[in-house]
């Protein structure tokens, strides 16, 4: 492939903007634009191609500027004007990212609502991390028009028509082609992460890609020229981003695909590096956001690793196996050359690899194209048929009936690779992780070329690869516990979550954490199949992640504090899982195999009434059985705050522990008047500074837990962490999930500090709790095969 000098210019000039846009300049910086426009001049007679790339890059970059500052806007507050061209989904804290097209172009502004889009809107908002934030809801000046209207109902329409089907494909199919995400549950989202499917489940480059490409293809099969059948795709990209919205996402994905368009309609005489750069260049002046996105690099990189490396290795292949269709090649060598020029982008984003993400794209591929075209040939039926044209609206049933069992097959290759062992293996975190990857993949890369030229170097250099990657993989992988553990306090980041083992894959789940996925991963690695679940109050970080525990599971029943008995989130979690739903109230005292289970917080609400609660065959309950209320005896306007939070002591195997929710002092201190002591503690609301000692005195505990992950709140406070006294001092967010043993041992999945080797004096204070290093939050376990017994009981 010629590199031809415009090619370079372009190049440059691309990395350039792509640089200014991450430093994100101020306006102060069109003042260097004369000088380098005057440079640019001077070195035209001398220096032609770096005059014109001086020049070309100033013009470029006047532009970039003003779009970066026009969307960001004043620093303090200010108001947006606009047309709402495209919204997120809102996310679990319900706040929705907002594209707004304004006279000063787009703005991306977070709103407690989503208004219709299409919508005329004014918002009051102020300066956030370089976007905008309103916070009251959006004053609406001018409803939706008529073509944003059917814009709308031509999005709910496919919605309709793809949920008919009865399967989760009809779920995955809206956002595969529209980008309308919504009808996906928690598991599928999940699954296609774990499995590199991301860029399916929503709209991507290579959906608009597929119907740009067609739609130039059907002109030239119509015996349409190049130039028309370059503009009968972008029209109908154009046309299509329409409907699926303005979002930086949707602008990325139109570019890329628009530059490969350019290249594969345009046939000879053009330079792909040419049309990349431009493409990057045009967009990173007007979206100069795109610059920070993850998805914008993804689509670059995958992109380019497409349009200049598959064709040269296909060619190769295809020389060497003749015997193979060539489209079969292509499908396993497209999916592939992406996957590994994507690998240090994406273990910089999550520190994970996967064994089946290739094989899970190769399978999954051969039905992109069709579950696309079919469900963009729904969308154009659906469409004329809202003007008024007879009988499409019931032929557009058919395609996205046959597109959703295509997004079926997608959905179901997921699913499968997704529970496959290495389906998520642990990888180093960035930089270095990144870096290792990066170094791994050149490495494959050389290896590779000395095959292609039958070089006797190559072998060894993908085989030398393939093992440096196994060797890092083996030395950074997670220790599982072993199958005698009694508790294990999960790493679910800034949350809380437990599971209590009753032997033979049974157990008891309290809380969820936030995120369905980490409960997941630490039921996998407890081996619990069978169990019920506590829930100790519906706060996000303890309650939202519930779905997570019933994936390939079987919950059998759901309790509450009878202050909770009537909640939505009570019903809705029910409904959900099929669950009983059983009360507990202060007092009450529960024996489920082995573990017996004190219920000391919270007291029953006065006007409840109470009944007995018989745990079904199976999970024999023994011994005093919880009392609480019945739904209709509850208020349905009740709030449970943290001061409700349950309160569990259970004692199991000779060792006793403390699951204390989010209570706070006032609640410590009543509790602490009546308590025993215990072996475990864990810190009472993530190691919140809302505590009494008193409460950890009466708890005396030999080991402390502190479940917490990344935050803004300063958990776990210095004082949390000395109000244990003498004590080692565990914290998920650097121990990973944390097993206890019968015989008062513990093991930690990540190997942290020893906390073994200091403690805090009897007085505490500042400089005994940094000498000990439990301010820093030490932790147990450095060797991840060991486990540790605790000190003595004080």
């Amino acid at each position: 492939m010629t590199l031809w000098p415009g090619s370079v210019r372009l190049l440059a000039c691309a990395v350039g903007l792509w640089a200014t846009a991450l430093l994100a300049p101020g306006p102060v910086a069109l003042c260097a634009i004369p000088i380098i426009i005057g440079l640019g001049f001077l070195c035209l007679r001398r220096h032609h191609h770096l005059g014109v790339l001086l020049i070309l890059f100033s013009c470029l970059l006047t532009v970039q500027i003003t779009m970066h500052n026009a969307a960001q806007g004043p620093v303090g507050n200010s108001d947006v004007d606009g047309i709402v061209v495209g919204h997120s989904q809102p996310s679990a804290s319900g706040w929705t990212r907002l594209t707004v097209l304004s006279p000063t172009g787009f703005s991306e502004v977070l709103s407690p609502s989503a208004p219709p889009d299409g919508s005329h809107v004014r918002m009051h908002t102020e300066s956030l991390d370089g976007i905008r934030l309103s916070q009251d809801d959006p004053e609406i000046h001018r409803r939706p028009n008529t073509v944003w209207q059917w814009r709308a109902e031509l999005r709910m329409q496919l919605r309709h028509d793809s949920l008919a089907a009865g399967h989760s494909g009809g779920q995955l199919l809206p956002g595969l082609v529209v980008g309308d995400t919504e009808p996906q549950d928690a598991r599928m989202e999940d699954d296609m992460r774990v499995v590199s499917l991301t860029h399916i489940s929503a709209v991507s480059g290579s959906n608009v890609t597929i119907v740009s490409l067609g739609a130039g293809l059907l002109a030239g099969a119509c015996r349409a020229g190049p130039r028309v059948r370059v503009g009968v795709g972008v029209l109908t990209c154009v046309g299509y981003v329409f409907i699926v919205g303005f979002e930086p996402s949707a602008i990325r994905a139109a570019g890329m695909s628009i530059a490969v368009a350019l290249v594969f309609l345009r046939g000879g005489g053009i330079s792909p590096v040419a049309v990349m750069s431009s493409t990057v260049c045009v967009l990173l002046s007007l979206v100069p956001v795109l610059a920070a996105s993850v998805g914008f690099v993804l689509s670059v990189v995958s992109t380019a690793a497409i349009m200049f490396l598959v064709p040269l290795i296909h060619r190769r292949l295809s020389l060497h196996l003749s015997m193979v269709p060539s489209v079969l090649i292509s499908a396993v060598l497209v999916p592939l050359v992406a996957q590994l020029a994507c690998t240090p982008v994406l273990v910089a984003i999550d520190p994970r690899i996967g064994l089946w993400s290739v094989a899970a794209n190769a399978l999954a591929a051969p039905a992109v194209l069709p579950a696309t075209v079919l469900g963009f040939l729904s969308l154009v039926c659906g469409g004329l048929g809202l003007i008024g044209v007879p009988g499409l609206l019931w032929c557009a049933q058919l395609p996205a009936w046959l597109g959703s069992l295509c997004a079926w097959w997608i959905v179901g290759v997921a699913r499968v690779c997704a529970g496959l062992p290495g389906a998520a293996l642990d990888w180093p975190d960035p930089p270095w992780g990144t870096l290792a990857a990066l170094a791994l993949l050149m490495l494959l890369g050389v290896g590779l070329w000395l095959l292609a030229y039958r070089r006797e170097w190559g072998i060894p250099a993908v085989v030398l690869c393939i093992c440096l990657t196994a060797m890092i993989i083996v030395l950074g992988r997670s220790k599982p516990p072993a199958e005698d553990w009694v508790v294990m306090i999960c790493d679910v980041g800034q949350g809380s979550a437990a599971l209590i083992n009753l032997g033979a894959g049974r157990g008891l789940v309290i809380d969820t954490g936030e995120d369905p996925k980490p409960i997941d991963v630490c039921l996998d690695e407890g081996g619990i199949e069978d169990f019920d679940l506590f829930i100790s109050h519906f706060d996000a970080d303890h309650s939202a992640g519930y779905a997570g525990t019933t994936w390939s599971r079987t919950l059998h029943r759901l309790w509450v504090s009878a202050n909770a008995a009537d909640r939505p989130e009570t019903r809705a979690i029910a409904a959900d899982t099929g669950a009983e739903v059983l009360t507990t109230r202060r007092g009450g005292t529960l024996t489920i195999g082995r573990a017996r289970i004190q219920v000391l917080w919270p007291p029953a609400q006065p006007g409840r009434s109470s009944r007995s609660v018989t745990a079904p065959e199976g999970m024999p309950s023994e011994g005093t059985a919880p009392k609480g209320t019945s739904p209709e005896d509850a208020d349905d306007g009740t709030e449970v705050r943290n001061e409700d939070s349950l309160v569990l002591r259970v004692e199991q195997n000779g060792l006793s522990y403390l699951i204390p929710g989010d209570i706070g002092e006032d609640e410590q201190y009543i509790v602490a008047q009546s308590l025993e002591p215990v072996d475990v503690l864990i810190a009472p609301h993530h190691g919140s500074s809302d505590l009494s000692e008193d409460f950890f005195t009466a708890a005396g505990a030999r080991l402390g837990v502190v479940s917490v992950g990344e935050n803004s709140y300063g958990h776990p406070t210095t004082r949390a962490l000395q109000a244990f006294g003498p004590v080692p001092v565990l914290r998920t967010d650097l121990c990973g999930s944390i097993a206890v043993y019968a015989d008062a041992r513990y093991s930690t999945a990540h190997g942290c500090e020893n906390a073994e080797e200091t403690a805090l004096s009897q007085d505490g204070g500042d400089a005994a709790a940094k000498a000990a290093g439990v301010s820093g939050g030490v932790c147990a376990n450095r060797s991840r095969a060991a486990a540790h017994r605790v000190s003595t009981r004080r």
